[in-house]
């Protein structure tokens, strides 16, 4: 259900405002750079050298079975990766999130680790992951790796000590019950139908173990207070080994209990201790967290930012990414509205995570309704609101989803990269280890590369547009409504710069008019559009699925 959003007023504060009557000329879409300035890239540099370096970067999602295969075995690897790190850096990327790099018996697509110390064999070896954080480094990127911490496989040591007897040392590592069921968990069930009743008996114990996800992924008893302790040396672990931070999953599950299911206080506590070592590791570097919430359509999600020092750095703001898509189809801006007047209230320093797609929804192409102007209208709002944008891979060429199934459904976006136009489209030499999705030819780095249409194109020049501008990272942000619910708009101000975003979400051309105060003479800097100012108010003019961006001062 879609809250009900209130109505703003909105004052335009984009410095020099003045009372002057004006009508600028029919302004010719800009011709865009698809690289950044050196005096862009500089100030880049000096914005991602802090300690709020995570503000200002753009991460790229990777999920490393299906981005490049290094040795002909159909599956992608960490010096796949690492080769393709050039073309991530020339992209624009500042920052990679990885997902599970374990070893893993892929009950759920490596969310199911059997070693938090390891890596997936499939993937290569510890070396190959140094050598890959080496060489990110190397080329000023940063490197952050999931951290799945509310279970673990049923094939981790853990467990299966755990399970051989009711009296070994691990014995309450997991939520074990004679019966399917326990009064000190409440009525917490799994999420989604596909991971059963959240109760699996093992013969071997002779008992019922408790699962939020898959019977293979049972959940740790965080009550117990070595399971808190070597959970945090995880981190420490990965921290040593040189990792920027992690994205953590479905960190909210932990604590369970008849007043809850989630982000209890209990769980808080936990990720107050994470954020303290994570503090103490970032003397020589500043280190990031990023949290994967479990509201999804709006509210709660600030519970996981604390105060904005002690608890997340960034969280996802899926209220928006997992639902942008029905905004579009819906040709109603509400949505949009909705996530732009709920992240200003977030506490100071809280930083939104924003996405189009990820490994867990549809491809941001079928969002889309497999329309590139739609495609392009939502990459623009994501790489322009509050927040710090997360590309999922292949996005920036608008891959394809697919259609073969391998674990579940969610495999049709986990498809391989497509860098080149031949058989195994870069990605492999070999067998992929699952089927490409549509149209891997066109849709590949190659084809996409020289092609000034493109969508990698338009990434390029999104890219190079908001780089090194700290207004996109860090300002302020206010909604602006127009009297026609098709035009989606706000504004990004700070102290030195001031832009109002324009999105037209219908299919045919849209004016809009609201009230307010404007600088004199505003610019066309970005899409196509026109504007025009009489005293204080303000005219937009878009083409259909139309976007545009105006620079005040």
């Amino acid at each position: 259900m879609l809250r009900q959003v209130p109505r703003s007023l909105l004052l335009l504060l984009l410095a020099c405002g003045s009372d002057a009557e004006t009508a600028p000329a029919r302004q010719p879409p800009p011709v865009l750079p698809t690289k950044p300035t050196a005096e862009q890239n500089a100030a880049a540099d000096r914005l991602l050298e802090g300690p709020e370096w995570y503000r200002h970067a753009v991460f790229y999602e990777v999920f490393v079975r299906s981005f490049q295969d290094s040795n002909g075995d159909g599956k992608g690897d960490l010096d796949g990766l690492t080769s393709r790190l050039p073309y991530l850096k020339d992209l624009g990327i500042d920052a990679l999130w990885l997902m599970p790099i374990h070893p893993t018996p892929y009950v759920d697509s490596g969310y199911d680790i059997a070693d938090f110390r390891g890596v997936n064999p499939d993937y290569g070896d510890m070396a190959a992951f140094e050598r890959l954080i080496a060489k990110a480094h190397e080329l000023e990127m940063r490197v952050v790796i999931d951290l799945v911490l509310n279970h673990t496989s049923s094939e981790h040591e853990w467990f299966k000590e755990s399970r051989s007897s009711k009296t070994n040392p691990k014995a309450d590592w997991y939520v074990w019950s004679d019966t399917p069921s326990r009064a000190d968990l409440g009525d917490c069930k799994p999420d989604n139908p596909r991971f059963g009743n959240g109760w699996t008996f093992d013969a071997t114990r002779g008992q019922y173990y408790y699962h939020r996800f898959y019977p293979g992924q049972p959940d740790l008893d965080y009550r117990n207070a070595e399971v808190v302790k070597e959970t945090l040396d995880v981190l420490r672990f990965w921290l040593d080994k040189g990792v920027d931070g992690f994205r953590a999953d479905v960190i909210g599950k932990l604590y369970e209990s008849p007043e809850g299911c989630s982000m209890l206080p209990e769980t808080i506590a936990y990720i107050k201790q994470m954020r303290a070592l994570l503090d103490e590791k970032s003397v020589d570097r500043p280190r990031t967290m990023v949290a994967e919430p479990g509201e999804l359509q709006g509210g709660g999600t600030d519970k996981y930012y604390g105060n904005g020092k002690d608890m997340f750095h960034m969280t996802f703001e899926f209220g928006y990414g997992y639902f942008w898509g029905l905004a579009f189809a819906q040709r109603d801006r509400r949505i949009i509205d909705d996530a732009v007047n709920r992240m200003r209230g977030y506490a100071s320093g809280a930083q939104p995570a924003h996405v189009i797609g990820s490994h867990d929804v549809l491809r941001a192409w079928t969002s889309a309704g497999n329309d590139p102007l739609r495609y392009r209208d939502a990459a623009l709002l994501q790489m322009t609101m509050r927040g710090t944008p997360f590309i999922y891979y292949g996005e920036e060429l608008a891959l394809r989803p697919g259609t073969q199934v391998i674990v579940d459904e969610r495999d049709v976006s986990r498809t391989p990269m497509t860098s080149t136009r031949e058989a195994g489209h870069g990605f492999t030499t070999g067998t992929p280890w699952i089927a490409f999705g549509e149209a891997p030819a066109d849709t590949s780095v190659e084809a996409e590369d020289a092609d000034p249409e493109s969508m990698l194109t338009y990434y390029r020049q999104l890219l190079a547009f908001r780089r090194g501008h700290a207004v996109w990272g860090t300002g302020d942000m206010r909604l602006v409504e127009f009297d026609v619910r098709q035009i989606a708009a706000f504004t990004r101000e700070d102290d030195i710069e001031g832009y109002l975003v324009t999105v037209n979400m219908s299919d045919e051309p849209q004016e809009g008019v609201t009230t307010g105060e404007i600088a004199k003479d505003p610019k066309l800097v970005f899409g196509d559009g026109e504007i025009a100012i009489d005293g204080t108010t303000v005219r937009v003019k878009l083409p259909a699925r139309g976007a545009a961006i105006f620079r005040g001062k």
